[in-house]
């Protein structure tokens, strides 16, 4: 896999529960948890905007 670059972590209260997201030198979004750095899922940039699009719409509130 090409070298990822990875954002600065997002995490929760306490800090304890952070998600990372990078992508690829050819721009495949990947995303892992801090607590775990080898285990990554990469996805498409049209997923990982659905992801995000669904959030903000509140979609996935009922999983928090």
């Amino acid at each position: 896999m090409s070298e990822i670059r990875w954002q600065e972590p997002l995490c929760g209260a306490g800090g304890n529960a952070c998600i990372q997201i990078g992508h690829t030198t050819t721009g495949t979004p990947i995303l892992r948890e801090t607590a775990r750095p080898h285990e990554t899922i990469a996805t498409t940039r049209d997923a990982l905007r659905n992801l995000v699009e669904a959030a903000k719409r509140g979609e996935l509130d009922h999983l928090l």
